[in-house]
């Protein structure tokens, strides 16, 4: 009787999650109940231990009156029935299609909510037929070209059982509200979500998964099984299931496919005692990206390893919430990690658990906040520091004194670009002489949706919208992808998210301005002086190497706005000191003028010529356009030009420039490569095609790729910024006295 009891209890323990057939064939008294022997699932254990696949079938269909498949003449083309995604998850192969109903095949034909599940997923109406697990396995290799064991799938999911505050927290691990969750968290770790949430519709709850970024509708749970998917949600949060009226945080983890995975839950009372949840999934596969993963691209990923060779000092990463700040700081980690270096940091939450890193979690009611655990960390002699976010002016001055000190501390800030990253530390109350002494540079991020590689197609310009075809002009768009959509993204078109970034280093001079508290455009020019490319040239570059869409950049990476312009005087005067004419004599058209773009805004006047340009200009001065969007650096060089004999027209933008080019006709232009609304590369290609005046570029990209694709697109000669505006008034006035001959200076 005792070895009986003993057998009894051993078979209760087993996972099979066909425990029915093992039921039913003991009742009929079948000997292989007696020799049962380990393996998967109870049919295959049966089969092993005596009993015939025909009296299993036959069981089998008794209890589900479902019918034996015919799997004979399934082959490759029934792959077009159901992904392979779908066949593993659920156990079942695909049988065959008659109008709207489709025939699948399983050893489970008991399994909860099975039909159901694949009616949603596959959008048909299910017959379910069943089949052995050998010869489903046979078919599985046939349509899918693989073994998998897609009879009887386990359980894919294991919460992780921790210590609460009343004790052990009780788990259940059987029901129907269990599976349903249990199924909502496994399909979005499978379509990587980031975020799974739960909202109240009327009287459903509505599912929905943030999948690379974006929000997507899943399913709506009906209001008889809302309530206990939230108290279950609850209980393995450890959170309070009676407290409906008070937002609460919690944290669970479980097991998927063998890994682990942590969740953070928040709940946000809402009217109505209804409550609305947001589950953060936090894979631990993917805590470890190296850079190259994130999508820096080669020219970034050389200054980000710059600023991550220091031995000292303070680098920083900013962005919005949710740009991918904190993963690109793990990476970071993970690429300077070593037995040498003793790495700490400081978060609030703790993200993801680091292996052989100190990771100390704030604690504000224990009194461990970020600056008194920061002031710590710094005794305990580390070699580099991570601060989850500078939030006050106490933290901040700790992590600069601890940069001046020996350590590089790496650190995250709210911001919108790099350059703002130096004003928000003043505004908090940094000293900014300590600030220019410690900081060695900022990482500004956006994160974008890459293009699905398994159906993104080529484009060409000519395909793309107008406003579109305008911001890439005049670039290499051979490579030029757009999104289509397929199973492998889910129709989307894409999978996955990659950064923009622009990286600024902190060079002497920026350093100098910074001490003595320079405004932030004085900032931004020495920035791209040092080599800064901008998010937006930076988001243009993975466009046209056709690794995301110019939607995806134009969604999520902020635009460049043009300046305003210097005060404009009286229209009249204006233009008709630029004809050469009085004021008051009829306008006349300039030779060979063009009508303007129909694409391009038209402008009322160009700003005014400067009072010293007033004073001293010929009236047969040569009129130059200068195109350049920083301010202060256009005036620098408008009064250089005009030192050189010629009468200047400003630009702030490409736009603004094509139009005055196509009106007045200059005899020069002068322009930056990267140019707001309409770049320098478009600019000089439509003033090419027009028969206009030569170009001349003046720009911070001195690298000769750039210098070469310039030349490329038109301009007659690159003149670096570095070189400063005497050079280019020398330029100019080459350019006005050659005839016929194409000018290129030497870099």
């Amino acid at each position: 009787m005792a070895e009986q009891e003993h057998k009894a209890n051993r078979e209760a323990r087993i996972p099979w999650p066909d425990r029915w057939l093992l039921d039913a064939m003991r009742q009929q008294g079948h000997s292989a109940v007696d020799r049962l022997r380990p393996a998967h699932s109870a049919w295959e254990s049966l089969e092993m231990a005596g009993a015939t696949t025909q009296e299993l079938l036959d069981v089998a269909c008794a209890l589900s009156g479902y019918s034996a498949a015919d799997l004979s003449k399934v082959n490759k083309s029934s792959a077009a029935l159901l992904s392979v995604t779908f066949a593993r998850r659920y156990g079942v192969v695909p049988v065959r299609e008659q109008g709207v109903m489709l025939e699948v095949a399983t050893a489970n034909p008991l399994a909860p909510h099975l039909e159901r599940d694949l009616s949603f997923a596959s959008a048909r109406q299910i017959r379910l037929t069943i089949a052995s697990p050998s010869a489903m396995a046979a078919a599985y290799e046939r349509i899918y070209g693989g073994r998998a064991s897609v009879a009887m799938p386990a359980a894919r999911i294991e919460w992780v059982v921790k210590e609460g505050p009343l004790g052990p927290r009780s788990i259940p691990s059987r029901g129907s509200v269990v599976d349903a969750l249990d199924r909502m968290i496994a399909d979005a770790l499978d379509q990587r979500a980031s975020d799974v949430h739960f909202e109240p519709k009327d009287d459903d709850l509505l599912v929905r998964f943030r999948v690379d970024g974006v929000l997507h509708d899943v399913t709506r749970i009906g209001p008889d099984v809302a309530p206990l998917v939230m108290s279950r949600l609850k209980v393995l949060a450890g959170l309070d299931i009676a407290d409906r009226r008070r937002p609460q945080d919690g944290r669970a983890t479980t097991k998927f496919d063998g890994r682990v995975v942590d969740l953070r839950v928040s709940t946000l009372p809402l009217n109505d005692r209804l409550e609305k949840a947001v589950v953060r999934l936090l894979d631990a596969a993917n805590a470890t990206h190296g850079l190259g993963s994130l999508g820096f691209i080669p020219g970034e990923a050389h200054r980000f390893d710059q600023l991550l060779g220091q031995n000292e000092g303070m680098v920083l990463v900013t962005g919005p919430t949710g740009s991918g700040k904190t993963t690109t700081l793990y990476a970071a980690i993970e690429h300077s990690r070593s037995a040498e270096t003793n790495i700490v940091t400081v978060e609030d939450p703790i993200e993801y658990h680091l292996a052989g890193i100190n990771q100390v979690q704030v604690n504000e009611k224990a009194g461990l906040s970020f600056a008194s655990a920061l002031r710590s960390i710094v005794r305990q002699d580390p070699d580099i520091i991570l601060v989850g976010e500078i939030r006050d002016a106490e933290t901040a001055a700790i992590a600069v004194k601890a940069g001046l000190t020996g350590h590089l501390v790496l650190s995250t800030l709210h911001t919108i670009d790099a350059v703002s990253a130096i004003g928000r530390l003043a505004d908090i109350g940094v000293e900014m002489g300590a600030l220019s002494g410690a900081l060695k540079g900022v990482v500004a991020q956006r994160l974008v949706r890459r293009l699905c590689e398994a159906c993104c197609s080529s484009v060409t310009l000519a395909e793309l919208p107008v406003t579109q075809q305008m911001l890439l002009m005049g670039r290499k768009t051979e490579k030029l992808r757009r999104a289509v959509g397929c199973e492998a993204c889910r129709g989307t078109g894409y999978r996955g998210r990659m950064v923009v970034a622009e990286v600024l280093l902190v060079t002497d001079d920026l350093r100098s301005a910074i001490a003595r508290r320079a405004d932030r455009v004085e900032l931004l020019e020495l920035a791209k002086r040092g080599g800064m490319i901008s998010m937006w040239e930076a988001g243009l570059r993975r466009v046209v190497e056709g690794l995301t869409a110019l939607t995806e950049v134009l969604d999520n990476v902020p635009s460049p706005m043009a300046e305003a312009t210097a005060e404009q005087g009286d229209v009249d005067a204006v233009v008709a000191k630029l004809l050469g004419r009085a004021p008051d004599a009829p306008a006349a058209a300039p030779e060979a003028a063009t009508s303007p773009s129909p694409h391009v805004a038209p402008l009322q006047a160009p700003p005014a010529p400067s009072v010293r340009a007033q004073r001293s200009l010929p009236p047969d001065a040569p009129r130059v356009l200068l195109a350049l969007d920083a301010r202060e650096e256009r005036r620098r060089v408008r009064e250089a030009l005009e030192d050189a004999g010629c009468a200047v027209i400003e630009a702030a933008d490409g736009e603004a420039a094509l139009t005055w080019a196509r009106r007045f006709r200059p005899a020069l232009v002068i322009a930056e490569l990267v140019l707001p609304r309409l770049d320098g590369h478009a600019l000089a290609q439509l003033l090419g095609e027009d028969g206009g005046p030569p170009c001349i570029a003046f720009t911070v990209q001195n690298d000769a790729e750039a210098v070469a694709w310039a030349l490329e697109c038109g301009f007659h000669a690159v003149v670096p910024a570095h070189s400063g505006p005497a050079a280019l008034a020398a330029a100019a006035r080459d350019a006005l006295t050659a005839t016929g001959r194409q000018i290129r200076l030497a870099i």
